[in-house]
């Protein structure tokens, strides 16, 4: 007997952001733990079909309407979108991974929801602070729009949450859920001795793909060889980066790879993982290679530091910071046996808290706290 009935739009047209990937998570362990009693519909457009994570949650028992509208333009396709969203019928609960996504569709999310709740996955005066003016302005107004309409928000981790509440307010409204990973696509044999070092990551000056750069220059300067690097990802910033690997002296050690849908393959044959992000409201790159045993070298910003246990599930260091990193890269290198005590207890970890199913029931908490308000 279905008690619970959610809807969840979320745009493909450029491909799936992170924060829409966190919500198929989301919704994955809903379906899992909760699939008899809460009906999980998601509408979207075909280019979410080339993600595995949105495949499963369809195939697990989500009702999925792929709109073939990604050729439209813009205006179009949001309106197709919103038209769709009207036509679903009544439901409890209509859940947005992006502020842009409730602000456009608000109006219609009125009609067909009684309550309306988004997942905060981001903080813009830290990640637009290098656009033009008028992004800086447009993605401000966005992100207030949705913190002040939303009926309830979850913020993917605590630092999100307090350095939200402390600039903004909103305190009333904002919980913490963490972002689950999907466990079992990463997780198995990724038993490998020796792999190289994988980042997965948008090509943003945000997440600091030049610091891991200049870290394996600086280990090659003083042993003469450097570890190999696979960067997995694609964004603005890939050109300046293939130059600055050519000029540090490294771009035999590193290859750029480009954005791949399924990154599990390269997590698991990894020897460990870099995320040298200068700002990181959750970080589920982290925790999907906890998830294939692998510990991770990061930076100790945002959400990164309650993913990692420094020196039991992989090791931190300070944003920006290079010859750092290159410390802790050699520091991690150098001990195999300490490799593996790392990516066993990074899988425990991520098993314990950033599962779908783990995060499912506190999800399910929110959202029968945002119905019980008047």
């Amino acid at each position: 007997m279905i008690v619970l009935k959610i809807v969840a739009v979320l745009p493909a047209k450029r491909g799936l952001t992170g924060a829409s990937i966190a919500l198929v998570n989301v919704l994955l362990g809903i379906v899992r733990v909760y699939g008899g009693k809460v009906r999980v519909s998601v509408i979207t457009s075909a280019d979410a079909l080339k993600y595995p994570t949105v495949r499963r949650l369809c195939g697990e028992g989500a009702t999925c309407s792929f709109l073939r509208i990604d050729r439209y333009p813009s205006p179009i396709y949001w309106l197709l979108l919103a038209v769709r969203l009207l036509l679903s019928g009544r439901h409890d609960v209509a859940h947005f991974s992006t502020p842009k996504t409730l602000l456009f569709l608000y109006p219609v999310a009125q009609l067909v929801s009684r309550k309306i709740v988004l997942t905060l996955e981001g903080y813009p005066p830290y990640e637009l602070k290098d656009s033009k003016a008028s992004s800086r302005i447009i993605g401000m107004v966005a992100w207030l729009s949705g913190l002040r309409l939303a009926d309830r928000v979850a913020a993917c981790s605590d630092w999100l949450r307090r350095v939200t509440v402390h600039t903004y307010g909103f305190g009333s409204k904002v919980s913490v859920i963490h972002n689950p990973i999907e466990y079992d696509r990463f997780s198995g044999d990724t038993s490998r001795a020796g792999g190289p070092l994988v980042i997965t990551a948008r090509l943003h000056r945000v997440k600091g793909v030049d610091t891991a750069l200049r870290a394996l220059a600086e280990i090659k300067r003083s042993s003469n060889k450097a570890p190999k690097l696979i960067v997995l990802g694609d964004g603005p910033e890939r050109g300046r980066l293939e130059k600055l690997a050519d000029e540090l002296g490294i771009s035999d050690q590193v290859e750029f790879l480009g954005h791949k849908h399924h990154v599990e393959r390269w997590v698991k044959s990894a020897g460990a993982v870099l995320v040298p992000s200068r700002y990181e409201p959750f970080g589920m790159p982290a925790a999907e290679a906890g998830a294939a045993g692998k510990p991770v070298v990061a930076s100790a910003t945002g959400g990164l530091s309650e993913i990692i246990v420094d020196g039991v599930t992989g090791l931190l260091f300070k944003p920006g910071d290079y010859a750092e990193l290159a410390d802790r890269i050699n520091r991690l290198l150098s001990d195999e046996e300490g490799m593996r005590r790392m990516g066993e207890r990074a899988r425990e970890r991520v098993l314990r808290n950033f599962t779908p199913e783990t995060i499912a029931p506190k999800m399910l908490r929110l959202y029968i706290e945002a119905l019980s308000e008047q």
